[in-house]
């Protein structure tokens, strides 16, 4: 059998068998990476919302906690992923999730609680790195507009399960963290029976390469001949697996296409942003890659058998086009440390936007939205404005997230949105002084900032997925991640700061930075 993995689109003929599988297939992609993003992102959300159990007198550490392991991880995962398999990261992850569960909640120190805080927080970058470059193995859009989804919903989520079992149902702190380990049992279960295309044992040291399916001519007519070669059952949808170009036993990625075209001129006309696209790929290329391979998707060659056959000389044999190594791609796992750096540089136009977007919102969140409340000097006030603030928003995030299959920003939008991000932390800063517009009715726009948050992270991703040369689009979706964790981190210093002035200007007590103090 061929290994690539191809679903005919509609209009060539397709029977309703073949339009349901591919339904269903499309369903458990979408529904395995959104319950991946809700789990992984619920676990650090339920250390946020238990802050004052863990450390009521410096609710900052926590915070700090939360997100300092998580910066290290993700600037550091660029440059040793390629070692380490997904199914491994994905155990480590687990084994984190649950650590950390039964450390903060069956310690009684202080100490021990940050570092189970700290663990969540390792897994947290580490899950969230490897879901976005698993993403490349899938069809890009839907799996990574799942996977922002389902964090977006983590929100809600996280802070349910506190709400719910711990001031609810009255359970202990302790009893609501140990019961959470159901989550890194689901997250394993999510991974390996609803996402594993191949066995586990197949895949434990995958480092998955993505290649695109072939657009060109030449490399229609050989998915033509091969189609004819091998026919699909009419009853189902043909299912091959492409192994991409140098990847190690076990390696194999899932992709939709639509029908094929029937010549070249109808192939550029299919797709009449392909030039563009190269120009943009070819800036995203490290120096020296670029003369030694190409741009174009067309490279990669059908390999039979199973993926296990999948080596050097296996390809080698079946790759018999002479415009192969023209055509090759650029194999991220053999790139040097300073090739990776340099890519991941070259990322800057979707990672500033996330940066900023995250400062914007996080400083917002943690220092103008806790001096606002009706009226302002009361502190019960304040509490309840910035517990339904953050509920708009997280409302927001959950919605935006979700929206990655209906519109895809262009890199103007992408960056037009963190500048409206940060013209409404502007406003809610000089608002919270003037009291120009001073009710409930603010809640609209923490709901907006929301929406540009959650917009801002999935189009990031969603374009760069687009637009970045395919043999580095695992390695770019897993480098570019780190940008949002360094606003979080940012806007956590400048929103004490924020927070102190604020208090100060309209004479509030209890801020832990006083504004203009010598």
């Amino acid at each position: 059998m061929t290994l690539v993995l191809n679903f005919q689109g509609a209009g060539a003929g397709n029977s309703s068998l073949q339009d349901k599988a591919t339904k269903t297939l499309l369903l458990r992609i979408f529904a395995g990476f959104w319950i991946l993003g809700l789990l992984n992102n619920s676990a650090y959300v339920i250390m946020i919302a238990g802050a004052n159990e863990i450390a009521a007198s410096a609710v900052g550490l926590v915070y700090l906690f939360a997100i300092g392991p998580t910066i290290i991880v993700k600037l550091s995962a660029p440059y040793w992923f390629h070692l380490v398999g997904y199914s491994t990261r994905f155990w480590v992850a687990a084994a984190l999730m649950s650590c950390s569960f039964i450390i903060v909640g069956c310690s009684k120190s202080m100490t021990k609680q940050l570092l189970g805080v700290g663990l969540v927080a390792i897994q947290g970058g580490l899950g969230e790195a490897s879901a976005l470059g698993l993403c490349s193995l899938y069809p890009n859009q839907l799996s990574l507009t799942a996977w922002s989804s389902g964090t977006g919903f983590a929100g809600i989520a996280g802070y349910a399960w506190v709400a719910v079992l711990h001031y609810w149902l009255g359970l202990s702190y302790k009893a609501t963290l140990l019961l959470a380990n159901v989550m890194p049992v689901a997250w394993l279960a999510v991974f390996h029976l609803g996402l594993q295309r191949l066995k586990p044992s197949q895949l434990s040291k995958a480092a998955v390469e993505y290649q695109p399916l072939p657009v060109t001519a030449a490399a229609e007519a050989q998915e033509a001949a091969a189609d004819v070669a091998a026919p699909a059952d009419a009853g189902e949808p043909a299912l091959r697996l492409r192994a991409a170009s140098g990847v190690r036993p076990g390696h194999a990625r899932l992709e939709l296409s639509s029908s094929p075209s029937s010549s070249d001129g109808q192939a550029h006309d299919q797709h009449p942003h392909h030039h563009h696209q190269q120009q943009q790929q070819q800036r995203l290329l490290p120096s020296g890659a670029q003369s030694s391979s190409a741009l174009s998707p067309a490279g990669s060659c059908h390999l039979g058998g199973s993926s296990a056959e999948a080596t050097p000389e296996h390809q080698q044999h079946r790759c018999s086009s002479p415009q192969h190594h023209e055509q090759q791609q650029h194999d991220a796992s053999a790139m040097t440390f300073k090739q990776r750096l340099q890519v991941t540089l070259q990322l800057w136009p979707y990672m500033v936007p996330l940066f900023v977007v995250y400062f914007a919102e996080y400083a917002m969140q943690s220092g103008t939205w806790t001096a606002i409340g009706f009226p302002v000097t009361s502190a019960d006030a304040r509490h309840r404005f910035y517990l339904y603030s953050n509920w708009m928003y997280q409302a927001g995030v959950c919605v935006s997230r979700s929206s990655g299959m209906l519109y895809q920003a262009n890199r103007m939008v992408l960056w037009l949105m963190p500048g409206l991000q940060c013209l409404l932390l502007a406003f809610f800063t000089i608002d919270a002084v003037t009291h120009t517009w001073y009710n409930w009715g603010l809640l609209s726009l923490c709901f907006l900032a929301g929406l540009l948050g959650g917009a801002v992270y999935v189009n990031s991703f969603t374009l760069l997925s687009k637009e970045v040369e395919p043999g580095l689009r695992e390695f770019s979706l897993s480098a570019a991640c780190v940008a949002d964790s360094l606003g979080i981190a940012c806007a956590d210093v400048a929103a004490i700061a924020i927070q102190g002035c604020l208090f100060r200007w309209q004479n509030l007590p209890g801020a832990a930075y006083s504004c203009g103090s010598t």
